[in-house]
């Protein structure tokens, strides 16, 4: 593509026999030899044998040929080098036409010139392949020179063919010059290096009292600090040293393998090296890249020296093809936008995942591809960046071996085809790995050990003094120097070594290695002093060329802000049609929720009796849509991390992500607004004029759009997804508030001086004014038959009024504008005024919300610091060990131990298990899941054993049911077909099997909350046996502790620990079960080595002591391996392939494959060789391709473990059943419970980690006393001291309706919460028995009720007696009872939802429907005698808020005694010669039988108040004084069933596994849209059939 250096070096690598060292490393204490001179390349290098870098063969040739899936052993092999670089080739080719069917319209002496390049470039082709083929090893394979002549010629001819003048200035994957090297190549000089880092290593964890105090404390402090950081403080005695005093060089086409246990600095380096310092205190010392300064470098070549985290952050909801070709949209030139497709297919090929381009990328909550492929991807959009410098944080972990190396040779080609510098740490790399390697550092606490050749590095250390073992691979030697408790000393050296990192660094500095590395960066300095920075010129020119034509020089972009914009509104849509249920679920709330509220408004009366509720379907349709726009804060931050990285990568401004995400509003939004606005229009009888329509739709269009952007800038200055809900949440609830709808706007501006200010920045109220003053405009309202005044015998119509606000005096008709007028001061003469008030708005959340993402950086690295419980001792000191400030205690990232387990204790000091003579048996295991019409095998007649003091390594590549068989053989299956026969001692297992097993998984799962100490002793005191004294049960943690060297942090959180400790304290807290049997998945999965060791080494010792354990383990070494006694391996499919002995340096292994043909070299790792074995197949004799599965199947070993299986089952179920001891300790047997403690124990020591977990992490606690303390200010201040106007009457009863703003805002906090311990309880503490589901359930609602009691006197007292209610006990104590049952209701509310819906999409289904119901159907947005039939008699009366607000309003309204304001009165006059009250006393008194004439002896303008009392005023609300306690009953019973339901659907749905037909209701609806999309589908795919044909 660019020449043929880059394919030549790699073939180069791939075909050299040895390993070597690095390609440019200079070593100036040797002379060059001379008769290597002549064979110099282009660019001066020398190309000796130690210019290559050997990439292990494979022993099957055929394989490394097939072109594979990177790790996927179920799918194929390994990533093929060669079958990589066709592609590579291929992909040139077709860029090529690309290139030429673009320069055709050239002139003649453009033709003139590439006619040149081509000539010249043929010949330099030709030549560099004669090179290539005089230094190739006399070794290979004649097959493999066939090939590699017939690529050379097809590749001669199509340079020839290749328009290199036109397509090298505009070329992908980085220009190149015309002597075929690349232009965009630098290298990496730091000099002098020193990182400090801020903060302390331990702190204490924050309770509910310092969440509270400190909001206007130093919670306050810290958020302004994070908006200027100007005011951020750093206390200089509180840095610390992270990287000190590290000089070296990393040139382009060289890889850095970045070595040191976790917590030494290895990722603090490489984000130095890649200029990302915003985390540290200081950086100090040069780093420069081929010459350009780290500072110019961030500011005008932000996309070229790129960090890539450890973690594969990804939206979850694009498909693999939609992330790679939108990282080429903002990386390529509109001119060659037509070249993206070929490039992202390339990049599928060349990393072997062509067959996920449509799978949705995913993550841990998204189903998607999996995690090695989501490696790969990460890799591709990182080639696709076009990025000089890369620096990979720990990108193998959680990978088996084999694919980690797959993924370290996709680093190396990666590195050599584009010319990339390469920096990379890895975590238990193979041999395979290291080899690939140029050079190596080993970091210890921040201090420089070792930087290198990597070839050289082992024997530094041996000289030095060190041992290496047998078969321990160089990586884990390295890493090893640097743990005092795994190093080995040679003979002799114990006292001369270093010991201390200073020591180390010391040696090192001293060395004559350090003087290599020295005079390597200067030989590179003096190379770019020489060359006057040629390549830092070229590279800059380079960059520039890149860019678009409209993009500024000193930009750091390639595209255009528009071109941005426009990428980024794709991926929107992108993502929006990626996450297919939501939405789905959002139309189907927003047609279900229409047509619901559509039919409670249904056919409102054109007369008076209609103009309040006009005001009503009006309100409801600005604010629904946008309060549906909630969901868009979870996006907005949840994508931050992606964000945030794509902004280093020079991809766009992060302000581009908010225009498009504006831009892609615009349609989806009108969908929405279209779909509801018709429902709702039409089924309301709002005025059937089509302008009056389009006014409704815009506003409602625009005010939607206006809301969406105002939660949007809420997010931008977020720093958590808490806050952003919280502060949209309250945000949302004063725009509905101050409206002028809920208080009506004169009321507002006039009397409510507290808070009616609000209503001038509240973009809802002009919205609001503008739809309602547009539907009354030119409407004549009759005046309602009940609302003439006055009525009866001898009333002449002439002389009657309207009671009605804006009616004249003796009319019976009211027109729309005087009603508004008079009620609301609204008129229709600011319709287009409101209109541009909210576009304003709007605009002006936009930018806010724009500099937000552009000026604040929220995503930020772990804190590096252990978090303690308060009143604990911190054990840890400042100067022990720590991890990174990125690392520390995030659960993702490996952190510091807290000291290696003590290998020197004697097993008897391990603590036994409660029966260690039991014998585990399996036969026939086979197990199947549901897919599609049918069902899967995934495990296929798996066979075995596991005896006491026996390890099993359980391993298999990926896909090969590892995980699979580890939960079926524990019982943890709950889905699926399960069939085979498990016994214990030959009988089946008993109900108490899960309970007397432990169950260590991978994902470490626990209350984050608890303390180390109280982790273990819950899991000791609730399921060791109920007649052990608790005293006892602590003891044995006390020696758990003890032995698992947790002591010196048991007080710390598990929340705050590192990977390495995790696993302990989970491996702890099942011990503490006294487990027979132990089943471990993945116990090593992201540790180092030298962790990894340390784990393995104690279940060595746990099997010593007489625990059976069966573990399944990735990327084992040589010595991993050796702890174990028998290895169970399966093949993709569930098929066993071997189960017997390891042997002594796996011998026995060694054995049974050799006897087939397959022998394991003598340096190879037996657990890669297994790995390998199984993937390749293999041979016999005869060239027959070897079936390891059936080999197993039919081998004598295979036999011989059958009828050991039947041994021991006969020999051990004739014995005497086994008995359990009494509180006697005598030999009666006792029954056997499936769980071991009593259900009072169950609940109170649950209930009690409950209240701990919501004490420490406040944020739950303190966002109710948050929300209930807003909204009792605002509700108490804003209706405060309440008169007694009619309007006044109003105001009570909406002072009581507005609690209902509190509910979604709890309830949506109390789902996730509720839902966070539901899933601990199903996922970990249900299957190991440790407590029953009424245990769950009981102290669940239990843990509420003290939160509920505090928020509901916090609210009644903010909110009660500012609003002027009545203060007697009897009224004022029974709403504080009934505002005590509400915050009671609201909890338990939102768990019986929870503990129903079977996940999150449908919670998000049910919960919009409940709100809707809970706030409508209650007779006061619409009053009791307008309700349609079809919902007044049953909707009303179930709905629980309709007694909440009737008993309030029974309690607060008899008492007052009405009086009408002058505008609130009806006038109308009498006729001549009679008083106000000779004509209208017996309308008063006898028709309508409330209200009172207010000026009686009048003559004229008789004025009529509608009620006397506010009794009377109920009356209206079908509420009566003495409905008062019947409410409260009716309520309380609400609240009694809510607990109710969450026993019932907990037991019903969780433990039964009941659906109630949501599965068939779910499922076709599912089937009806995969039905019209597959119709979709037909017909489209039918016509473009069709076009094709013609257009043959």
């Amino acid at each position: 593509m660019f020449g043929h250096q880059p394919g030549e070096l790699y073939r180069q690598r791939t075909q050299a026999s040895a390993p070597d060292t690095n390609l440019h490393n200079v070593a100036p204490l040797d002379p060059p030899l001379p008769d290597l001179a002549a064979g110099s390349g282009e660019d001066g290098s020398v190309p000796t044998a130690a210019t290559t870098t050997a990439v292990p063969s494979t022993e099957d040739s055929s394989a490394s040929e097939v072109g594979g899936t990177w790790g996927e052993r179920d799918v194929g092999g390994p990533v093929s080098h060669r079958m990589a670089m066709d592609d590579y080739e291929t992909m040139r080719r077709q860029l090529t036409q690309l290139s030429q069917t673009q320069s055709r319209a050239s002139n003649a002496s453009g033709r003139s010139k590439r006619g040149f390049f081509r000539t010249q470039t043929s010949q330099s082709t030709a030549s560099k392949l004669s090179r290539s083929r005089q230094r190739r090893p006399s070794s290979e394979s004649t097959q493999a020179e066939d090939l590699e002549t017939g690529d050379a010629e097809v590749m001669a001819k199509e340079e020839e063919e290749f328009e290199l003048d036109g397509f090298i200035k505009e070329g992908h994957f980085g220009k190149r010059t015309t002597e075929g090297q690349s232009a965009k190549k630098v290298g990496v000089v730091f000099k002098n290096l020193t990182v400090k880092g801020t903060g302390a290593t331990t702190s204490t964890a924050k309770t509910l009292p310092d969440a509270i105090i400190g909001t206007f404390g130093p919670d306050l402090y810290r958020i302004i600090s994070g908006f200027v950081p100007a005011l951020q403080r750093y206390n200089a005695g509180s840095t610390r040293t992270l990287i000190n005093d590290f000089t070296g060089v990393v040139r382009d086409r060289e890889m850095m393998l970045v070595l040191g246990r976790p917590g030494s600095g290895c990722t603090s380096f490489l984000k130095a090296v890649a200029n990302q310092r915003s985390e540290f205190a200081s950086v100090t010392g040069d780093v420069n890249y081929g010459g350009i300064s780290a500072s110019e470098q961030k500011k005008h070549y932000l996309g070229e020296v790129n960090y890539n985290p450890e973690d594969d952050q990804h939206f979850p909801s694009l498909n693999v093809w939609q992330t790679l070709k939108f990282s080429l949209m903002n990386k390529t030139r509109k001119r060659h936008s037509s070249e993206i497709k070929v490039i992202v297919d390339a990049l599928l090929k060349m990393f072997g995942i062509s067959h996920t381009s449509k799978t949705l990328v995913g993550n841990e909550y998204v189903r998607g591809i999996s995690g090695g492929e989501r490696k790969r991807v990460s890799i591709a959009e990182t080639l696709a960046t076009k990025s000089t410098v890369v620096c990979w944080d720990n990108s193998t972990r959680g990978l088996d071996s084999s694919t980690a190396l797959d993924y370290a040779n996709s680093l190396r080609i990666m590195t050599d085809v584009s010319d990339r510098t390469t920096l990379v740490t890895l975590y238990q790399a193979g041999e395979s790995i290291y080899e690939l390697m140029d050079k190596v550092l080993v970091i210890d606490e921040g201090r420089m050990m070792y930087q290198g050749p990597a070839n050289e590095a082992k024997q530094y250390f041996i000289d030095l003094g060190f041992h290496c073992p047998e078969r321990q691979t160089t990586a884990d030697f390295l890493t090893s120097v640097t743990d005092p408790t795994q190093r080995v000393y040679r003979e002799g050296f114990e006292h001369s070594t270093p010991k201390t990192p200073t020591d180390f660094e010391r040696a090192f500095k001293t060395s004559a290695s350090f003087q290599k590395v020295l005079a390597d960066v200067a030989d590179y300095e003096d190379y770019l002093q020489k060359t006057d920075f040629r390549d830092a010129r070229q590279f800059k020119r380079s960059v520039q060329d890149q860019k678009s034509k409209t993009v500024s020089k000193k930009s750091n972009f390639t595209v255009s802000l528009w071109r941005q914009v426009l990428a980024c509104t794709a991926r929107e849509f992108w993502l929006v049609w990626g996450d297919k249920p939501t939405l789905f679920t959002k139309l189907f709330i927003i047609v279900s929720n229409g047509l619901i509220v559509g039919s409670l408004f249904y056919d409102q009366p054109n007369s008076t009796d209609g103009a309040f509720s006009r005001g009503g379907t009006i309100f409801f349709s600005i604010l629904f849509l946008g309060w549906l726009q909630l969901t868009e804060l979870m996006k907005a931050v949840s994508g931050r991390v992606v964000i945030a990285r794509h902004k280093e990568y020079a991809f766009y401004r992060p302000s581009a992500v908010s225009l498009a995400r504006v831009v892609a509003d615009f349609p989806l939004i009108l969908v929405q607004v279209i779909i509801f606005g018709i429902i709702m229009y039409f089924m309301t009888n709002l005025d059937a004029d089509v302008s009056k329509f389009f006014i409704y739709a815009l506003f409602v269009y625009v005010t939607t759009i206006c809301t969406t952007a105002l939660y949007r800038m809420f997010a931008a200055l977020s720093p958590t997804i808490d806050d952003a809900v919280r502060f949209s949440g309250t945000a949302f609830n004063l725009l509905i508030i101050y409206t002028g709808y809920v208080i009506l706007k004169p009321e507002l501006l006039n009397r409510k001086i507290w808070f009616g200010w609000l209503y001038y920045v509240n973009p809802i109220a002009y919205s609001f004014e503008g739809v309602l003053t547009s539907e009354f405009a030119g409407r004549v309202m009759d005046c309602a038959p009940a609302q003439l005044v006055p009525q009866g015998p001898g009333v002449q119509p002439e002389y009657q009024g309207c009671a009605f606000s804006g009616a004249q005096v003796g009319s019976t008709s009211v027109r729309g504008e005087d009603y508004l007028g008079t009620t609301y001061q609204y008129t229709r003469s600011n319709l287009w005024r409101n209109f541009g008030v909210v576009i304003a708005f709007t605009v002006l959340y936009i930018l806010v919300a724009i500099v937000g993402t552009e000026l604040f950086q929220f995503v930020r690295g772990g804190g590096g610091a252990i978090v303690f419980k308060k009143g604990a001792g911190k054990k840890v000191t400042s100067g022990s060990q720590t991890a990174d400030t990125e690392k520390g205690g995030d659960s993702g990232d490996s952190s510091a131990s807290s000291g290696q387990l003590r290998t020197e204790k004697e097993s008897d000091s391990v603590p036994r298990s409660t029966s260690n003579d039991e014998i585990f048996t399996w036969t026939d295991v086979e197990y199947s899941v549901p897919y599609e019409a049918s069902y899967r095998k995934l495990l296929n007649n798996v066979h075995g054993y596991v005896k006491p003091g026996v390890m099993i390594a359980l391993m298999g590549a990926s896909g090969a049911g590892k995980t699979t068989l580890l939960n079926t053989l524990s019982q943890q299956q709950t889905v699926g077909i399960v069939s085979g026969e498990m016994l214990v001692d030959g009988r089946p297992l008993g109900k108490e099997f899960q309970r007397i097993t432990g169950f260590v998984e991978q994902q470490d799962l626990h209350d984050g909350t608890s303390t180390i100490r109280e982790a273990i002793e819950f899991s000791a005191i609730l399921r060791q046996e109920r007649h052990i004294p608790q005293q006892d049960k602590l003891a044995y943690v006390e020696e758990i502790i003890d032995l698992l060297e947790l002591g010196e942090i048991q007080d710390a959180l598990v929340s705050s620990l590192g990977v390495e400790q995790r696993k302990r304290v989970t491996i702890g807290v099942e011990l503490a079960a006294k487990p027979s049997l132990l089943f471990l998945d993945e116990p090593t999965s992201g540790l180092d080595s030298q962790s990894a060791y340390s784990i393995i080494r104690f279940l060595r010792k746990l099997a010593h002591a007489g625990h059976g354990l069966i573990c399944t383990i990735h990327q084992p070494s040589s010595l991993l391996v050796q702890q174990f006694d028998m290895i169970l391996a399966l093949n993709p499919g569930g098929n066993t392939f071997y189960f017997g002995p390891v042997g002594e340096n796996g011998a026995a292994v060694n054995s049974y494959f050799s006897k087939r043909g397959v022998v394991c070299p003598p340096q190879k790792n037996i657990a890669e060789f297994i790995l390998e074995t199984a993937i390749k197949g293999g041979k016999r004799s005869d060239g027959k391709r070897l079936n390891w599965n059936e080999e197993w199947k039919n081998s004598q070993e295979n036999k011989d473990l059958l009828v050991e299986i039947s041994h021991i089952n006969s020999q051990r179920s004739a014995a005497k059943p086994p008995t359990t001891h009494s509180s006697n300790d005598n030999d009666t047997a006792t029954p056997q419970y499936a769980y071991a403690s009593p259900i009072w124990l169950q609940t109170t020591t649950l209930t009690r980690r409950m209240f701990t977990q919501h004490w420490r992490d406040p944020s739950y606690y303190y966002g109710k006393l948050f929300v209930a303390v807003i909204t009792g200010i605002f509700n108490g201040f804003t209706f405060y001291n309440l008169g007694s106007s009619i309007t006044n009457l109003q105001d009570r009863m909406f002072t009581a309706f507005l609690i209902i703003l509190i509910p979604p805002t709890v309830v949506n906090a109390v789902v996730p919460k509720f839902y966070q311990n539901l899933a601990l309880w199903l996922a970990r503490e249900n299957p190991s028995r440790i407590y029953n589901w009424f245990a769950f359930c009981t102290a669940s609602v239990v843990t509420e009720i003290p939160i509920s009691i505090l928020s509901a006197v916090v609210y009644w007292l903010l909110w009660y007696w500012p609003t002027g209610l009545p203060t007697d006990s009897s009224s004022a104590g029974y709403v504080f009872l009934m505002t005590l049952l509400f915050f009671l209701f609201q909890a338990s509310w939102g768990q019986w939802i929870c503990a129903f819906a079977p996940s999150f999409t449908v919670i998000s289904n049910v919960l919009p429907f409940f709100f809707v119901m809970f706030s409508l159907f209650n007779g006061v947005v619409r009053p009791y005698s307008q309700l349609s039939v079809f919902w007044k008699y049953w909707m009303y009366y179930l709905n629980p808020s309709t007694y909440w607000i009737g008993g309030v309003m029974a309690a607060t309204l008899p008492s007052v005694q009405v009086e009408c304001s002058a505008q609130e009165a009806a006038y109308f006059n009498p006729p001549p010669g009679q008083t106000c009250v000779q004509y209208a006393g017996d309308f008063v008194t006898d028709v309508a039988r409330r209200g009172y004439l207010i000026n009686p002896s009048d003559t004229s303008n008789c004025g009529y108040c509608q009620y006397a009392t506010g009794e009377e005023y109920m009356a209206t609300l079908n509420v009566s004084r003495g409905d008062k306690w019947r409410d409260m009953g009716v309520f309380l019973a609400f609240c009694v069933s809510n607990w109710a339901l969450v026993y019932f659907f907990i037991y019903t749905v969780r433990i039964k596994g009941w659906g109630f037909g949501l599965g068939y209701v779910f499922g076709g609806l599912g089937r009806m849209v995969e039905g019209a999309k597959a119709m979709v589908k037909r017909v489209f795919g039918r016509r473009k059939t069709e076009s094709v044909e013609q257009g043959k």
